[in-house]
């Protein structure tokens, strides 16, 4: 520790000395500049710093009073050395003293010369200062001027621009005013006027341009209802035009159910605002002017605050449909139409003004206001008209607005709520026109007067009487069916119409529609025409139940044509066969009604058959056929020619051969009736006399499928009157040559007897 702090003070001695260094400064200028040495300071004070916590002082200071006795010694050396020079130095001082003292004299003579003449100098500068000044004074006021004109001259243009209402100019040169040049002269009274003015004119605008706003809004909302009015006309026009087109033209049949776009590109692309005259510049230069005063955000507000305010005060003036006056209604759909029109117009017009999500919203509440006044006018109504009007104009105004990117979801709901309130309405009122239609039906052939009337028939029938029949006959004419028949062919064909009529324009729902119509034409068939004529199938008059038969024969036949009109009338996107539950039903009820006959006839046989009266044990021969035997064959006779006139060929047959087949069982039961034990050979003889009276009858009908009826009995009574010997029945060749008809059963009780 000691070696390290005697190398301290000797590296601080050897700085030391470094001061008296004769090469180096000399005296306390190179101390000092030694001192100042950043290098030998950094050197120093670390030294002293450990000498002094070392506790060394006294040896530094003793090394330091050496070196100071040191360099006195070498100082007066020097000076010993150097005297001489030194005395000769003082002398060269003293002569120089002496010269400068004349030097000084003449030095105050120049100096007092030059101080006269610099008086004269000083005032000139002094002048050519103060002109300097005037000449700055000047130009400073001639800026000043120039500022102050340019201020005036833009207050003047912003006058000028008020008056010719450029407001939005104005503005702009009221900010350039403002912020460029008043600026420059804010000292000066008229420009602090000026200042404080400026937000009273930008204010004024702002006020000038809301008032023209308020006023182009009340023209807007009066000639929404003719933008609404035209854009709803061109629709239609364009839907009827697109209906002709598809009609004519075969190739697009299948695509008359399409829509065409809707208004909107055209009422953009055929300029409609420049027809109606719109002017938008009151809501562009509201717009520029609230954004240069950076209130955007307050107009926005302003603004759609007035726009929910109209479209409320349109929806406000009531209405009401069910007098059949849609006029009211009319007026708030293009009030509607015409108002989104514009807002279509403005939102894509302009830059972050209008939100989709505002229009939106007075969308929603508009077609809500709609729904409601749609809803609350039907409640209870009968008027099917109505129901089409209705539907035409809102279907119009839906299509119309359809292109705007609106949701017409609801709108198109509500369409199909009217519809099915419609099909019920319809089905409900023509269900009460057939059933009226039908029981008021006298089931008496149709007869028309002239040929109109004829034709007329033939429009809603398959009918086609032949032109010789037509001559033959002439007018009037007997027609095969009741009236009846015709009458709900038309009317099943207008209510097909008339349901396809309030359809069209329904693209989307077309399938579900085509169900509803197709159940609802089953429903009239069946439940009113069908079911009515079931029940007049009770009656006992033979007339009116052949001619129920007749007309539900060609309901029957008619019902593929039924089928035809609603497979042609469908929806386009609709294929494969439709079928009508109606004609399995007519074909039941055929059947009824037939077999209906057959026992109202068999009836009338059995009521001739219970006045019948054999003595069955008699001995006189009968000469002539029974009477009641003889009135039943007239009654078969007249019925044949009368009642059963009109009945198809088949129908008469069968008709025929259940009837004699009932009349021969019933003739053979009296023959074999076990409360009669007995009979003679006379009585089986005048039995037998019956008989061929009753097959002489069916020999001359000449129908082949009843020549057979009374076979059995015929058999019978040949083994039982012709046969030599009866026992031959018992022989299997003879029996199924002769007798192949015959019950064993009934053989033997009749030769009990």
């Amino acid at each position: 520790m000691t070696s390290e702090n005697d190398d301290d003070v000797g590296k601080l001695a050897k700085s030391l000395e470094k001061v008296n260094d004769p090469n180096s400064f000399s005296g306390l200028e190179s101390f000092s500049i030694t001192l100042d040495d950043t290098e030998n300071l950094e050197q120093l004070g670390p030294i002293i710093k450990n000498i002094t916590e070392t506790g060394k002082q006294t040896a530094f200071l003793n090394a330091l009073d050496v070196l100071i006795r040191k360099n006195d010694g070498e100082i007066e050396r020097m000076c010993n050395a150097h005297y001489q020079e030194f005395v000769h130095a003082v002398d060269q001082l003293l002569k120089v003293r002496q010269g400068s003292v004349e030097l000084r004299k003449k030095l105050t003579e120049v100096n007092n010369t030059l101080q006269n003449g610099g008086r004269k100098w000083a005032e000139k500068k002094r002048e050519l200062t103060n002109a300097r000044k005037v000449q700055q004074n000047v130009e400073d006021a001639i800026e000043v001027l120039q500022s102050s004109l340019n201020v005036l001259e833009l207050a003047n243009k912003v006058n000028e621009q008020l008056e010719q209402k450029k407001y939005y100019s104005a503005l702009k040169t009221l900010n350039g005013l403002e912020n460029d040049r008043l600026g420059h002269i804010t000292q000066y009274t008229f420009a602090k006027i000026l200042a404080q003015g400026v937000p009273v004119m930008q204010n004024t605008i702002k006020n000038t341009v809301t008032v023209e706003l308020k006023e182009w809004l009340a023209r807007i909302r009066e000639i929404s209802r003719q933008i609404g009015n035209l854009a709803m006309q061109r629709m239609q026009e364009r839907q009827e035009k697109w209906k002709m087109k598809t009609s004519e033209n075969p190739k697009l049949k299948n695509l008359q159910h399409h829509q065409v776009n809707s208004a909107i590109e055209m009422v953009v692309n055929e300029g409609l605002e420049n027809e109606i005259n719109i002017d938008f510049e009151p809501l562009y230069k509201c717009i520029h002017v609230y954004e240069t005063l950076e209130k955007r955000n307050e107009f926005k507000t302003s603004y759609s605050e007035d726009r929910r305010a109209q479209a409320n005060l349109a929806l406000s003036a009531p209405i009401n449909l069910q007098d059949g006056n849609l006029t009211t209604f009319d007026f708030l759909l293009q009030d509607i139409v015409g108002f989104f029109i514009i807002e279509h117009l403005i939102l894509h017009n302009t830059t972050d003004f209008r939100s989709q999500a505002e229009v939106d919203g007075l969308w929603e509440m508009v077609t809500g206001k709609v729904i409601l006044v749609v809803s609350e006018s039907l409640k209870g109504c009968k008027d099917p008209e109505l129901f089409l009007k209705i539907k035409l104009s809102l279907l119009i105004f839906i299509q119309t607005l359809e292109g705007f990117d609106y949701s017409v979801k609801p709108l198109q709901e509500t369409l199909l709520t009217l519809f099915q309130r419609y099909s019920e309405l319809l089905i409900s009122q023509y269900s009460e026109v057939f059933e009226k239609i039908v029981q008021e039906d006298e089931c008496m052939p149709m007869t028309v007067e002239n040929e109109e009337e004829l034709k007329e028939v033939m429009q809603y029938t398959r009918f086609r009487p032949d032109r010789e029949f037509i001559k033959r006959y002439g007018f009037p004419l007997r027609l095969p069916f009741s009236k009846v028949f015709p009458t709900c062919c038309r009317d099943v064909s207008f209510f097909v119409h008339q349901f396809y009529q309030f359809a069209e324009g329904f693209s989307q729902t077309h399938g579900e529609m085509d169900d509803i119509l197709k159940k609802a034409v089953d429903s009239l068939l069946i439940q009113k025409v069908n079911a009515i004529l079931l029940k007049k199938l009770e009656s006992t008059n033979l007339s009116q139940i052949v001619q129920i038969i007749i007309n539900i024969e060609y309901f029957e036949s008619t019902c593929p044509d039924f089928e035809m009109l609603l497979m042609e009338t469908r929806s386009f996107h609709r294929s494969g066969h439709i079928y009508l539950k109606a004609t399995s039903t007519f074909t039941d009820t055929r059947r009824k009604a037939e077999k209906r006959i057959f026992e109202l006839v068999n009836s009338k046989l059995d009521e001739f058959l219970e006045l019948l009266e054999y003595d069955w044990e008699t001995d006189e021969i009968q000469r002539q056929p029974s009477p009641n035997l003889q009135d039943l064959v007239t009654f078969l006779t007249n019925v044949t020619n009368a009642a059963l006139l009109n009945l198809p060929e088949t129908i008469k047959s069968l008709l025929y051969f259940d009837a004699l087949e009932h009349l021969s069982q019933s003739m053979k039961r009296l023959l074999l009736d076990t409360d009669y034990r007995h009979l003679t050979r006379i009585a089986l003889d005048n039995f037998n006399t019956d008989v061929r009276f009753i097959e002489d009858f069916v020999n001359n009908l000449g129908d082949p499928t009843v020549m057979d009826s009374f076979v059995e009995l015929r058999q019978l009574l040949n083994l039982a009157i012709l046969s030599d010997n009866p026992e031959e029945y018992l022989t299997p060749q003879i029996r199924n040559k002769k007798y192949n008809r015959l019950n064993s059963r009934d053989v033997i009780v009749l030769f009990e007897k």
